[in-house]
């Protein structure tokens, strides 16, 4: 009986202890930078600027702006301003703990998502600093449509 309650602990601190290992990298993301992509900011192109994405998907978007950096959740039409500080470079990719997010968005008007042929458009207005962002994000034909 005894021996039955030692195991059943045992096992128990172990599952809680891998549990414990998991957790803090499931939490982060790994930004993979988007080659091609175009960026506008008030129709004409920065100077210093890189977009990353999040595996295969375009949501959420990380824009590097020279020193600045923008989280871009395109579903949820929010964008949030993160330091440099809580970006762990490797390589070419930015790992980030989602966790580290600011608890307000940045201040957004007039959003427009759409695919206009070989790339999709995000465009939002940064309200407080009146800007507006475009980004274009080419897109991979999907060949089993038909020839494009």
């Amino acid at each position: 009986m005894w021996n039955l309650r030692l195991r059943t602990i045992s096992a128990l601190a172990a599952l809680f202890f891998l549990v414990a290992a998991i957790s803090p990298a499931a939490d982060k993301i790994v930004w993979k930078p988007i080659p091609d992509a175009i960026l506008q900011i008030d129709s004409r192109a920065p100077k210093l600027w890189n977009l990353f994405q999040a595996g295969k998907k375009f949501d959420p978007l990380l824009l590097q702006l020279g020193a600045r950096f923008l989280v871009i959740y395109v579903r949820n039409k929010e964008i949030y301003e993160i330091k440099p500080e809580q970006l762990e470079h490797k390589g070419q990719d930015l790992l980030w703990r989602e966790s580290d997010k600011p608890a307000k968005p940045i201040a957004t008007s007039d959003w427009s998502t759409k695919d206009i042929g070989s790339a999709s458009r995000v465009l939002v207005k940064l309200s407080d600093e009146g800007r507006v962002v475009n980004i274009q994000i080419p897109q991979v034909p999907d060949l089993r449509r038909g020839i494009y």
